[in-house]
């Protein structure tokens, strides 16, 4: 009966080293992969920094191999810029261009900086008909025949 409880806990014992050597393996693979993505974090935003000096020094002279993608990176900044635009206009402000601070449209001189404030022209919206063209859709209506009478 002294053989089978040795036998057990000699079971348990070598269970339980297997055990804590496995745990220490997968503490320590946590560890070097946790090192790993900081690793990849800094290089990407090294790649990042890099990206940005080179877009910013060559936009305007990209070589060959690259010059699509600085092209979609100044349409993309001009796409947002715009559509700041749009959100200030819909706020009733317009942006400082000396200092960017955000000043009430009606006001004629920046409150932070006192420049002058340029002022965009109005969005013109191409969806919205002019009150001639609805005129005329309208008689167009009133004039065809009604397809219901029978």
């Amino acid at each position: 009966m002294s053989d089978i409880f040795k036998k057990i806990g000699d079971t348990i014992s070598e269970t339980g080293k297997t055990v804590g050597e496995k745990t220490k393996q997968v503490s320590s693979v946590a560890k070097f992969n946790a090192k790993i993505i900081s690793s990849e974090h800094s290089v990407s935003d090294n790649y990042t920094i890099l990206g940005k000096y080179y877009y910013d020094t060559y936009k305007d002279n990209p070589a060959d191999e690259v010059a699509e993608t600085v092209n979609s990176i100044t349409a993309s900044l001009e796409t947002i810029a715009d559509m700041k635009s749009q959100i200030l206009a819909i706020k009733g402000m317009v942006k400082c261009q000396d200092c960017g601070a955000e000043c009430p449209f009606e006001d004629t001189f920046c409150g932070k900086c006192g420049a002058k404030l340029e002022k965009p022209e109005p969005p013109v919206d191409e969806e919205t008909p002019s009150e001639e063209e609805v005129i005329e859709v309208l008689e167009e209506i009133n004039e065809a025949p009604d397809n219901n009478e029978e």
